[in-house]
């Protein structure tokens, strides 16, 4: 298996507010903005009222860690939670998390972190078909062709594209985590056998799940 890119990961964090106010938003946005050089930051106006839709948005900042400088590609702060988007990895993402929680101590008392962290990682490997590791796919791929081909319709052989694995959310309250899915690259042929996953875990989780399928 080869990872060719990490396309997006993500870690997302549930905060509550101790009551009251939490300080004044124009404010503590020049001081995120200022503290990890975000190049955007929400516009004042956006901020009220303060349960956008699309939360407010910072754009393209970065955290220096142990003399590594993680870029921050979105962070976005809700009502609820924060979402902070690298495409490195969610070791990265929960650093900036992390730094972020220990500033808003002094900066904003009475906002704290709240249960689990959740994740998104979307990776793009190249992989071996999917049907080298479930052969018991292929004739069914084949007797679709098959069929087709009585009806004057001659395609290459029909073969597995994607697998979607997910739980029953009914009755279940959000936040909940996300599907695991795994799928061929779209636009691009298939002998060239590159896939495209995402997963509700962290980034190395994912990698070694997807490692486990060659096992």
């Amino acid at each position: 298996m080869e990872i060719r890119n990490i396309i997006l990961a993500r870690s997302v964090q549930a905060i509550k507010t101790a009551g009251g106010t939490v300080g004044y938003l124009p404010d503590i946005v020049k001081e995120i903005k200022a503290k990890y050089g975000f190049l955007s930051a929400p516009k004042e106006e956006d901020l009220v009222p303060s349960d956008s839709p699309k939360g407010a948005e910072f754009k393209h900042g970065k955290l220096i860690v142990d003399e590594r400088t993680i870029v921050i590609d979105r962070f976005a702060i809700f009502n609820d939670g924060l979402v902070v988007d690298t495409a490195s990895s969610t070791d990265d993402t929960d650093l900036f998390l992390d730094d972020l929680a220990q500033w808003a101590k002094t900066a904003i008392p009475k906002v704290s972190s709240s249960g689990p962290r959740y994740y998104v990682s979307q990776i793009e490997v190249k992989m071996k078909p999917l049907e080298a590791y479930v052969p018991s796919f292929r004739p069914a791929g084949e007797k679709v062709t098959a069929l087709l081909s009585t009806y004057g319709i001659n395609v290459p052989r029909y073969e597995v594209s994607s697998v979607h694995l997910f739980f029953d959310q009914l009755g279940r309250i959000p936040p909940q985590p996300g599907q695991f899915f795994f799928e061929r690259r779209a636009n691009i042929p298939y002998d060239d056998n590159v896939w495209f996953s995402q997963a509700p875990v962290k980034t190395t989780d994912h990698v070694a799940l997807l490692k486990g399928f060659e096992k």
